[in-house]
């Protein structure tokens, strides 16, 4: 019997905008694991994309290097203080699964919560600890979080578009008991990124109102494992 970890992604841009604002990259740990790096930066379009990726870039150049999650979400904070002297905002989490410490580790600089399950009897849990924005004041620091590796333990990062799924339209989307419905439903990580990223299209009427990513970090347990690593990447190209 082992333990094995997932991690998923699933996103999509605003309606009529050609270019997403979110930003994911994933980064091997240098001690082992694997890191996501979620950038929602302030805006839409080309512009916001343009940034995310430079904010992006920069904690996952830090964290390839072994710097920790947390000395890598300051450092991409000031480097965006500096370069837009505090006029520009961004949401950044990092997501990581930290095989060192046999744990799930989330660093948080934005608004909108993170939904965990501990483990494999536990319920979904909505938290909304975290350090705010980066990019508006000096002195923003992160909030780290730490949970252990446990079979069935699961960590749900979403971007505030998600979070704000329906607002407009209709009520914004029940994230806890949206977790919960595609839980019963599905098993895999991508299914379930797969199934929260679709509940926010329907919640805006297939119109998203902004971007919308969803990132899944998952651990289940296998009875034959290997040393196998996989890692499986499908995207849309217009013309």
């Amino acid at each position: 019997m082992g333990l094995r970890v997932e991690l998923a992604v699933a996103k999509t841009h605003k309606y009529a905008s050609r270019e997403s604002g979110d930003t994911v990259e994933i980064v091997e740990r240098p001690g082992g694991g694997m890191s996501a790096v979620l950038v929602d930066a302030q805006g839409s379009g080309l512009g916001a994309k343009l940034l995310s990726l430079q904010i992006a870039g920069r904690a996952i150049s830090l964290l390839n290097e072994g710097v920790r999650d947390g000395a890598a979400a300051r450092a991409a904070h000031d480097y965006l203080f500096a370069i837009r002297s505090g006029k520009v905002s961004a949401e950044l989490d990092i997501a990581s699964i930290d095989l060192a410490s046999r744990s799930f580790l989330v660093t948080k600089n934005s608004e909108t919560p993170l939904m965990i399950r501990r483990d494999a009897d536990g319920d979904i849990e909505r938290l909304k600890d975290s350090g705010g924005r980066i990019g508006l004041y000096r002195r923003t620091r992160p909030k780290v979080l730490e949970f252990p590796l446990a079979v069935g333990s699961m960590a749900i990062l979403v971007s505030d578009g998600v979070a704000h799924a329906g607002s407009i339209r209709t009520s914004r989307l029940p994230l806890v008991e949206t977790a919960r419905h595609v839980l019963s439903g599905v098993t895999t990580a991508q299914q379930v990124a797969d199934g929260m990223l679709e509940a926010a299209i329907e919640a805006d009427r297939n119109r998203p109102a902004d971007d919308l990513t969803v990132v899944v970090l998952r651990a289940f347990d296998v009875e034959d494992e290997r040393a196998v690593r996989r890692m499986a990447m499908s995207f849309p190209v217009s013309g």
